[in-house]
């Protein structure tokens, strides 16, 4: 039987003197370019309600922003968020310089305590697309969200690392992104994981 998945998406744009205010949208054709699902009573929505547009972005400084996705439907469902970042390849290029290795610890603050029991992160991610220059983290919630439920803050600020000099700032380009986008898919007997519940989906 065809799952039920749907995905939603806000971005943040990340400039040298500005970061432009996340949006949110929602996805309902299959030509939308990023997301691809069918439809069902399966809903979600992704909301960052401590997000505010600063007047200024600098390295070093920490700006709120913490994505939490909530059941909005009628069934039980597993989610996703995946978080890509553009301009990949000047980012990596630049925290390598500065033998920054984990650069998800860089950029987002996941230091809730319990945030190893809410989310896992699989070994494959991040995945670098190379034609696009984008990296993608993708953060998968352990627990069924049940309708009305919410995954808590995934995150609860970004930051750019503070070793991040002029000259790498502007290989990086006024137009650096983040974007995260939240997927569900409905329940069923026949995965017990939420990785289950993907990889079947994606196997149909």
């Amino acid at each position: 039987m065809k799952r039920k998945l749907i995905s939603i998406c806000s971005a943040a744009c990340l400039a040298l003197a500005v970061l432009a205010g996340g949006t949110l949208a929602y996805f309902t054709d299959s030509d939308a370019k990023t997301n691809t699902f069918t439809l069902g009573n399966v809903e979600i929505e992704l909301t960052e309600d401590k997000w505010t547009e600063p007047e200024a972005v600098a390295p070093g400084i920490e700006y709120a922003k913490n994505p939490v996705v909530t059941n909005t439907g009628e069934n039980d469902a597993w989610l996703r968020v995946d978080v890509t970042i553009s301009d990949a390849e000047a980012f990596l290029s630049a925290a390598k310089a500065h033998g920054i290795i984990d650069l998800a610890s860089e950029l987002f603050d996941m230091s809730q305590s319990d945030w190893s029991d809410r989310w896992l992160i699989t070994e494959d991610s991040p995945k670098l697309d190379g034609e696009k220059d984008t990296l993608t983290y993708s953060y998968y919630y352990k627990n069924i969200c049940k309708p009305g439920e919410n995954t808590g803050e995934l995150f609860s600020s970004v930051t750019v690392p503070a070793e991040f000099n002029n000259d790498e700032m502007e290989a990086i380009g006024e137009d650096f992104t983040i974007e995260v986008t939240a997927h569900a898919i409905q329940t069923a007997d026949s995965y017990n994981t939420v990785q289950e519940a993907f990889a079947s989906y994606t196997n149909e």
